[in-house]
């Protein structure tokens, strides 16, 4: 089903923006998770699954804030991290939303050295 269609019956009159002034960019939020995840998981020698609950909350602190300093107005962001063991295993991910394709979007970044891996997921929401 096309939900862009539903967009353009929208009572406009309160003042809501139907585009985005700054459209959420992948490029852009994807270099500031590789910086961001780069300095936080190289800092990692092992993996302690005790210490992880408490790293992925710093580190969606980190993007969340991150986020904010790239300024896009009336955007909603939910961050997803995930975090593991390097263990000659592979691990897959999938998620699914249902979302306006024209404003929202998102972006990811996996990062591993030997002994962790790091999976970061920031979905851009537009609010109307």
């Amino acid at each position: 089903m096309n939900y862009s269609k539903t967009l353009s019956s929208l009572d406009l009159s309160s003042g809501s923006q139907a585009k985005p002034s700054r459209p959420f960019n992948i490029n852009e939020v994807k270099e500031m998770l590789e910086q961001r995840i780069q300095q936080v998981i190289d800092r990692q020698y092992e993996y302690d699954c005790d210490k992880c609950t408490q790293l992925s909350k710093d580190i969606s602190q980190i993007i969340k804030d991150a986020m904010k300093s790239l300024n896009y107005d009336r955007y909603k962001y939910v961050i997803q991290v995930v975090i593991g063991n390097c263990q000659d295993e592979n691990v897959m991910m999938t998620c699914r939303c249902l979302w306006d394709v024209e404003t929202d979007n998102y972006a990811a970044y996996v990062y591993s050295n030997t002994k962790i891996f790091c999976a970061v997921t920031v979905f851009g929401l537009y609010y109307f």
